[in-house]
Order: structure tokens, then C-alpha cells, then sequence
């Protein structure tokens, strides 16, 4: 994945090396980022699925570290479940640290991911999912114009945006 730019941010690819830093030791894992990690980053879920990122070589083909530009500092992350599967959909999973939350990053972010997943081989679809009481990624995710789709989990919803090529 090639560094994506948008008004505030920098979507830097989440590669193994930079995975396996950012389990080993934060100050080098800082400076081959170039950036501060803020300090509530990684969340919960990243945190726990470091171990598994670290293990991937294709990493970073999907998945981005999300640098406040004008603060220098990581604030949160966003990628793919890997390449398109056999329908030709794309996951996006995603997390902003507290601080920088319901300021547009999360939905100023998605727009570049979701632009750039259309413009990869065999990408018809991304979808994502959050649960029924997270109003901050339903907005995110209407914001960008992904849609519900009908779903069997009663805790989350499923949502979908196509690329048009349909």
C-alpha cells in the first residue's frame, strides 16, 4: 500500500517490521515511524492482534498507521482483512485514539481507504461492521456511503459500499 494523504493525515502502511517494533519496544518502533505514538495507542484489539500482524509479511499490502500530520503523532490505525475474498469484498476494520475521535479523522481516513480499495484488482465491495450502539462508526461509515445490509447478529451491523463496477 503506497503512503496515502488526506487534508490532516498520513496513512502510513502497517508493515510487519513496524509490528513487530511496536510489540518489542515503543522508542523504536517511534523512530522508524518518525512520528509519537500517542499514548492510548494501540487500543485494545490492535494491541491483541499485534502478535498475529507481526507474523504476516503482506502486511502493510492493506494496512495503515494514521498520523496526525500537523501534531506528528500516530492516533490510530485502519486496514483491510486481508485482499478481496471470492466475491471480491474488502473488510475495513479501524480505531482513532480518545483524544482524537469525533473530529472527522476517522471519516476523512476511510474516504482515502475506500478509494484506494477501488482502484485495487478484484475489489467490487467493502463492507464493515460495528455494533448496533456504536453511533460514532455508524456515522463514520454513513458519512463515507456505505449502507446497511441485513445481517443475523443482533449486536452488529453489516454495512456495504460498492465501487460502482458492478
Amino acid at each position: 500500500m503506497p503512503h496515502l494523504r488526506t487534508t490532516r493525515l498520513e496513512l502510513k502502511p502497517f508493515t510487519q517490521h513496524l509490528a513487530r517494533e511496536a510489540m518489542e519496544d515503543r522508542r523504536r518502533f517511534e523512530s522508524a515511524l518518525g512520528v509519537r505514538v500517542h499514548p492510548a495507542w494501540p487500543g485494545r484489539d490492535v494491541a491483541e492482534a499485534l502478535p498475529f500482524f507481526a507474523s504476516q509479511p503482506a502486511l502493510g499490502e492493506w494496512d495503515t498507521l494514521l498520523v496526525h500530520t500537523r501534531d506528528s503523532v500516530l492516533v490510530g490505525d485502519m486496514g483491510f482483512k486481508g485482499g478481496p475474498d471470492e466475491h471480491g469484498d474488502v473488510e475495513l476494520g479501524y480505531s482513532v485514539v480518545p483524544e482524537y475521535r469525533q473530529q472527522g479523522l476517522a471519516t476523512e481516513a476511510a474516504r482515502a481507504m475506500v478509494a484506494w480499495a477501488f482502484q485495487q484488482p478484484g475489489v467490487r465491495a467493502v463492507v464493515a461492521e460495528c455494533t448496533r450502539d456504536n453511533a460514532a462508526s455508524i456515522g463514520v461509515l454513513r458519512r463515507v456511503g456505505f449502507r446497511p445490509v441485513p445481517n443475523e447478529d443482533p449486536l452488529l451491523l453489516r454495512w456495504r459500499i460498492t465501487s460502482g463496477r458492478d
